[in-house]
């Protein structure tokens, strides 16, 4: 399942920094798979405990598989809605803020990458490295939002393509925070205990007013 989705991923930043529909189309419909994979991994779970009382460590290691299933099939979500907002995106003419994007992009398959090797060779410090790292991607989401929205004040033929831009950007981010999570699960199921301190966010996109444009003789408005 992590194959799939860590493939599915890589497909949608490369689709999108392509701009290549086709691809983006291909990868839409393989969505259905990870939804099986979870579905047929959460079954044997429920099975597994519900025949035997299990001794700790391998309760915590299906206690993690369940934590991770989750985590892994909302990364196939958002795999899927990169896929689907790039067929609007490379329709449309290039935009200078897609560049920041991609960049983002790369991050958080880098991210999402290095936790799933974390995992498969449970190395705790590579998990925790993961885990404070986070904040690169944030940074990155931050620059490209404003990039983002002075396009869209500054030229309002670009404010369908940047529209999609932020939700593309904001699905990167979040892949990241679901790379922390697994951190998090990673460091539960080898230590036994919790990362009680959550790694500082610094979304400040949040809290951003964007100013609407000012033309003269014009009512347009972003708001």
């Amino acid at each position: 399942m992590a194959a799939l989705v860590e493939s599915q991923l890589q497909g949608a930043v490369t689709a999108f920094e392509r701009r290549d529909v086709a691809a983006a189309e291909n990868l839409i419909p393989n969505d259905s798979r990870v939804n099986e994979f979870d579905r047929d991994i959460q079954a044997r779970v429920m099975a597994l405990l519900a025949s035997e009382l299990l001794p700790e460590e391998l309760l915590r290691e299906v206690m993690t598989i369940m934590k991770l299933t989750g985590e892994l099939e909302r990364v196939g979500d958002l795999a899927k809605n990169i896929a689907k907002r790039t067929l609007v995106v490379s329709r449309e003419a290039p935009s200078r803020p897609a560049m920041g994007v991609a960049r983002m992009g790369r991050a958080s398959l880098r991210q999402f990458s290095d936790i799933l090797d974390a995992y498969s060779t449970r190395n705790l410090d590579a998990a925790k490295a993961v885990w404070g790292g986070d904040d690169e991607v944030d940074e990155l989401y931050n620059s490209v939002f404003q990039e983002i929205t002075h396009a869209m004040i500054t030229d309002s033929s670009k404010v369908n393509a940047c529209t999609h831009l932020v939700f593309i950007a904001k699905n990167f981010e979040r892949v990241g925070d679901h790379a922390t999570n697994i951190a998090e699960a990673i460091h539960f199921l080898l230590t036994g205990s919790a990362l009680v301190q959550s790694p500082s966010k610094g979304d400040e996109a949040a809290t951003t007013a964007v100013a609407p444009p000012r033309r003269s003789g014009s009512a347009f408005r972003i708001s």
